[in-house]
């Protein structure tokens, strides 16, 4: 395309969108631990964007057994 305008366009396609593994593997290292019930704790994130990010991971992968809880400031990953 035309350099003279201050930008160029490249034909390329658009790579497969890629997750973070960081809740998968908190699901992971949980279903691993034998735990009843565990405390999430040491991240950065906030819980709401903890507990979406968890659901969304069991969700996709059709974990079963798991179910997400939030109290307070507090995010819960349990067996059921």
């Amino acid at each position: 395309m035309a350099k003279g305008k201050g930008f160029e366009l490249i034909a390329r396609p658009v790579p497969p969108r890629r997750r973070s593994g960081f809740y998968r593997d908190i699901v992971t290292e949980f279903l691993a631990s034998g735990e009843r019930t565990a405390v999430v704790a040491g991240t950065d994130r906030k819980p709401a964007t903890l507990v979406q990010g968890l659901r969304k991971v069991v969700e996709v992968d059709g974990t079963k057994g798991v179910k997400i809880l939030q109290r307070s400031e507090e995010v819960y990953l349990t067996r059921t």
